[in-house]
């Protein structure tokens, strides 16, 4: 499911998780200063927030209508996404497995309530079709990951269970920073339901490994510039711009009604500015 919102009158902005994902990878790139430390291990915290919600990829070469006729948003539900994000996550923990373990322990955590870390408005997904079988089947194979971690030079300081804990809390601040700036347009227009606040779900962010942790605080200036405080970020402003597409804000009589307007409808670039509360 695609993030999908009003943009006019007539139309809704469609953008896709691919896309999403690759912001919120931007995201945990871009993360580190004086105040905040910068990932570790780097590359492989970047491409695990890359990556997270690429498998999507499977459904949005040809998406789906809702039973209404509307196209599918995030957070409507109703699709069966379990098979995406495993093959997903299969083929990240071949390249490279410590982003695939950050990557496994996200997308079981959609499903456990976070592993009880998150917020109580993060409810429990285990009674949906094939949720307790998936996270079975990962939270068994979780282990051996850590345990073949241990023993690389290249990832052994990282996997503490400290450490992964922390990455795993930071991978959830960036997908809802990703979410907070791809799921409204513009920025002024208020914060849908159940989507992150201002506050991010007061969820709180590591300002270092094993050190104090901090809530972020996020500020609307105008339709496409933000300041967030405390600021995290290794550039003042962050210029983030994704890819989004412009559908009917109306029911579709049919799928290839819909598949046509998805492929050559218009299509247009946001660009927004992140900046901290020194340089607004």
């Amino acid at each position: 499911m695609a993030m999908v919102s009003r943009f006019d009158d007539s139309r809704l902005i469609f953008v896709r998780q691919i896309d999403h994902s690759e912001v919120v990878g931007f995201f945990a790139a871009h993360w580190g200063n004086d105040v905040f430390e910068r990932p570790r291990p780097y590359a492989s915290v970047a491409l695990a927030a890359q990556e997270h919600d690429k498998g999507w990829a499977e459904w949005e070469m040809r998406p789906t209508l809702s039973p209404d006729g509307r196209p599918l948003d995030y957070q409507g539900g109703g699709l069966d996404q379990l098979g995406f994000h495993s093959r997903n996550m299969d083929r990240l923990l071949a390249v490279d497995p410590y982003a695939g373990l950050v990557n496994l322990m996200h997308n079981v955590g959609l499903l456990n309530s976070g592993y009880g870390l998150m917020l109580p408005e993060f409810p429990s997904r285990m009674h949906e079709p094939g949720a307790p079988e998936f996270v079975e089947r990962y939270e068994e194979l979780r282990p051996k990951v850590v345990a073949q971690l241990r023993e690389t030079d290249e990832f052994r300081d990282s996997a503490t269970e400290e450490h992964i804990w922390e990455n795993y809390r930071l991978m959830q601040i960036f997908d809802l920073m990703g979410q907070y700036f791809c799921n409204r347009y513009p920025l002024t227009r208020p914060e849908r339901p159940f989507g992150p606040n201002d506050n991010l779900r007061d969820m709180k962010v590591p300002l270092r490994y094993g050190g104090d942790q901090t809530t972020i605080t996020i500020d609307i200036v105008d339709d496409f510039r933000a300041v967030i405080d405390p600021y995290p970020f290794d550039v003042d402003p962050l210029v983030v711009r994704y890819p989004a597409r412009l559908l009917l804000a109306q029911p579709y009589g049919s799928q290839e009604d819909f598949l046509h307007d998805y492929y050559s409808g218009e299509r247009l670039v946001v660009t927004l500015s992140l900046q901290s509360a020194s340089s607004a």
